[in-house]
């Protein structure tokens, strides 16, 4: 518990640090850019394609190989996440040289397919078809989706926005072991409850209430925000819980004491992305 607390408070202090070297970067000269200034999101936009991509990779290509021998391995993965994320921040870059080689990447990722399609091998299609999905979405679509919220939202409310997220987290751990009584999904996660749901959508509502108040949108869109990000962040959490049963690991690594791999972190992050941009940043341009 000791451990997982400090752990937790480096991880935050590490998120911090990251979202205030990116604002005071953003609007500096540099030549070599297409605006020829770093834009809001550059400095996290390195970060995650330089580490938290390739961990991720790494991990979630580990998993699939433990079920799957002939699941892809990290360099593909790393490339099919990596052209997917550029892909998913250009437009507000504006990259696109760099965009239009990381989807010609991205669609060379799919001649496994189309080459079994042409063999008529229909299941060995469909299973790389379905690696390419998973793998572009997951590690590559949705953490586009964080950085182009920064590119609409101050970091602070970035930084916010993630504290809501995992407020759900914290408060259905702490819930789930003072109250829950009534499991949710044994046979994935034995120690997930309904209580402990009910108590991270109490806290998670309650942090993104005074997220939008501070962004100057009504409360209902923070409450709002609160409670489906708890449900879909728990939903991410079941989906990783269930590729590793079916991998047979506790957690994606051990990159992170006390809590696991990246991927252990990040799985309630990653599928509230789109929920956050739809909810927090396009109104927020307005209220801004």
């Amino acid at each position: 518990m000791l451990t997982r607390i400090l752990i937790g408070i480096l991880l935050i202090a590490s998120l911090l640090g990251l979202l205030y070297a990116d604002e005071q970067c953003t609007g500096a000269a540099v030549a070599w850019l297409p605006r020829q200034r770093v834009p809001a999101g550059g400095v996290l936009f390195a970060a995650s394609a330089l580490i938290i991509l390739p961990l991720l990779a790494l991990e979630l290509s580990r998993l699939l190989r433990a079920i799957n021998s002939q699941a892809p391995g990290f360099v593909w993965t790393a490339c099919v996440a990596l052209s997917a994320f550029i892909v998913g921040c250009a437009l507000q870059f504006q990259w696109n040289v760099v965009a239009w080689v990381a989807a010609n990447v991205l669609l060379c990722a799919l001649i496994p397919t189309v080459v079994a399609a042409l063999r008529k091998k229909w299941y060995a299609a469909l299973t790389a078809f379905g690696y390419w999905i998973l793998i572009s979405v997951w590690i590559g679509w949705l953490p586009a989706c964080w950085i182009e919220m920064r590119w609409q939202i101050p970091a602070w409310a970035l930084a916010w926005a993630v504290l809501t997220v995992k407020s759900g987290d914290i408060g259905a751990y702490f819930a789930g072991v003072a109250f829950g009584k009534n499991r949710m999904a044994p046979w994935v996660s034995p120690k997930k409850s309904w209580e402990g749901l009910g108590g991270g959508i109490l806290l998670s509502c309650v942090v993104g209430a005074a997220l939008t108040n501070a962004l100057g949108q009504p409360l209902v869109v923070g409450i709002a925000f609160g409670a489906l990000a708890t449900f879909v962040g728990m939903l991410g959490d079941l989906a990783e819980s269930i590729l590793k049963r079916e991998a047979l690991a506790k957690d994606s690594s051990q990159i992170v004491p006390g809590m696991g791999g990246v991927l252990d972190v990040m799985d309630s992050l990653l599928p509230t992305a789109p929920l956050a941009l739809w909810l927090l940043a396009k109104s927020s341009t307005q209220a801004l």
